[in-house]
């Protein structure tokens, strides 16, 4: 076999600019505004749902009230941890860098090629341009 394939692992890196700030809060706002229309349709069908059960007397009406509420409640923190994300974005410190995420590639190994064994490496990102490529 003269050649080899091999798997490894890069790490993104963002350069906090005003650019990735703006588009950063833009996104995690549409997920808060998605998350609103959740919960109001949950509360439309909670309250159509509970004034069905009051009406027919169900007896088990305030235990599945607790129950909903208790569904209501997990959709509320679920958008507080994206309006907690979108403080720390006005938080980020222009010009530093931020994790950005992880994956994988792909290279091709050849007999007689320079080899260290280290295959992770960091992409530093600007504005959507890679900046550097870092050998961890």
């Amino acid at each position: 076999m003269e050649e080899l394939q091999i798997l490894g692992k890069v790490t993104f890196k963002q350069i906090v600019t005003d650019g990735y700030k703006q588009k950063t809060a833009a996104e995690i706002q549409k997920q808060i505004d998605e998350i609103d229309e959740q919960l109001a349709d949950y509360d439309k069908k909670m309250s159509k749902t509970m004034t069905e059960l009051t009406l027919k007397a169900h007896p088990q009406t305030e235990a599945i009230r607790a129950q909903l509420n208790a569904e209501r409640e997990k959709i509320l923190i679920y958008k507080e941890q994206f309006n907690k994300a979108l403080e720390a974005v006005d938080d980020l410190i222009m010009g530093s860098e931020v994790e950005a995420g992880d994956g994988e590639f792909v290279t091709t190994v050849k007999v007689g090629d320079s080899f260290s064994g280290n295959t992770r490496y960091e992409l530093v990102i600007e504005n959507d341009i890679i900046k550097e490529i870092r050998q961890k």
